[in-house]
């Protein structure tokens, strides 16, 4: 129930830290628009201006072209020729002084154009600006929309839960007492079982038969921890050892405790498992019988026998069984040879 009400007062919290942002990008919506209707105001007093200068252009173009055909009537009229003469400079200073002022009013045209374009431009990356304020904006519209629902089906939950609270508690304590009484049961049935297997471990000194190699080797991998002086382990092909991951096993055996390990190696001096298995126990090449065997402290037996595919084992702590077996398993390493 509390984890509930703080996931909802978070929630609650992300909600109207949303809902602030949400204003301050409409704010900023705002202000981008009162800039863009400033740029549009300027754009159209310079396209004014610019009409203006367009026209004066014009006017002049208009008066020099009347000069000249003055001039053209004036050279035709007038006999005098320094009287011609002073109004043809005349006209010419006034024609070059036209000239000028064109010059200046295109080269005032010029910089407006260029004006209008920065404008343009600026206007261009308001109008961006301002589609990625929107997007912005329906994206957090959409995460509040959501964050809403979440906040509503809480609040559904902890309605359902607060009504269900009772039931459940109820069903709850009857589910306990049942379990208490299963337990005393388990426990009982436990006792029961481990005198059985006391009893039948007395009778028999632990021994069983294994009908499959992976028991054989999770045995050995079992034993071989609690041996105290010595141990003979006799495995088919000295590659078994990586394949039933029994190496790790064999590096955490105590240096006081004797290990031999008899088994068919293919090359002695080559293979990389042998080389490092040298470092932890004493190796013999055997390969006459395929077999299975471990002895440990002579208090432990186990040998298994292949026919065909199939293994058959068996392990005992039984001094009889361990006395018969013992020869079977020490064959190996007097055969073999020692690397």
């Amino acid at each position: 129930m509390t984890y509930e009400k703080k996931k909802e007062s978070d929630l609650f919290q992300n909600l109207t830290m949303q809902k602030k942002e949400l204003n301050e990008a409409k704010e900023r919506i705002s202000e981008v628009t009162k800039e863009l209707n400033v740029y549009k105001n300027k754009e159209t007093e310079l396209n004014g201006k610019i009409q203006e200068l367009q026209a004066g252009t014009q006017k002049f173009q208009a008066e020099i072209q009347k000069l000249q055909a003055e001039i053209e009537i004036s050279k035709e009229k007038v006999k005098n020729l320094d009287l011609l003469n002073e109004r043809i400079d005349s006209l010419e200073n006034e024609k070059s002084n036209l000239n000028k002022k064109l010059e200046l009013k295109e080269k005032k045209i010029e910089e407006l154009l260029q004006d209008k374009e920065i404008l343009l431009k600026e206007k261009s990356d308001i109008l961006e600006s301002k589609n990625e304020i929107l997007e912005q904006v329906k994206k957090k519209e959409l995460e509040l929309q959501e964050k809403e629902q979440k906040l509503e089906d809480l609040k559904e939950k902890f309605k359902q839960s607060s009504s269900d609270l009772l039931s459940k508690t109820m069903e709850i304590d009857k589910l306990r007492k049942k379990d208490e009484s299963l337990k005393v049961q388990n426990d009982l049935q436990k006792s029961q079982l481990k005198k059985k297997e006391e009893l039948e471990k007395e009778l028999t000194g632990g021994t069983r038969v294994i009908s499959s190699i992976e028991d054989l080797f999770e045995i050995i991998k079992e034993v071989l921890p609690q041996a105290k002086s010595s141990i003979r382990l006799v495995v088919p092909d000295i590659q078994d050892i990586n394949k039933f991951n029994l190496i790790d096993t064999i590096k955490e055996i105590p240096n006081k405790v004797r290990l031999n390990i008899a088994a068919k190696i293919d090359d002695p001096l080559g293979d990389d498992l042998s080389r490092e298995l040298r470092n932890y126990c004493q190796l013999t090449n055997y390969f006459e019988k395929r077999i299975i065997a471990l002895f440990v402290d002579s208090s432990i037996i186990l040998i298994g026998i292949f026919k065909g595919m199939n293994v058959i084992g068996i392990y005992s702590e039984l001094l009889e069984i361990i006395e018969i077996l013992k020869p079977a398993i020490m064959e190996p390493f007097i055969k073999g040879i020692k690397i």
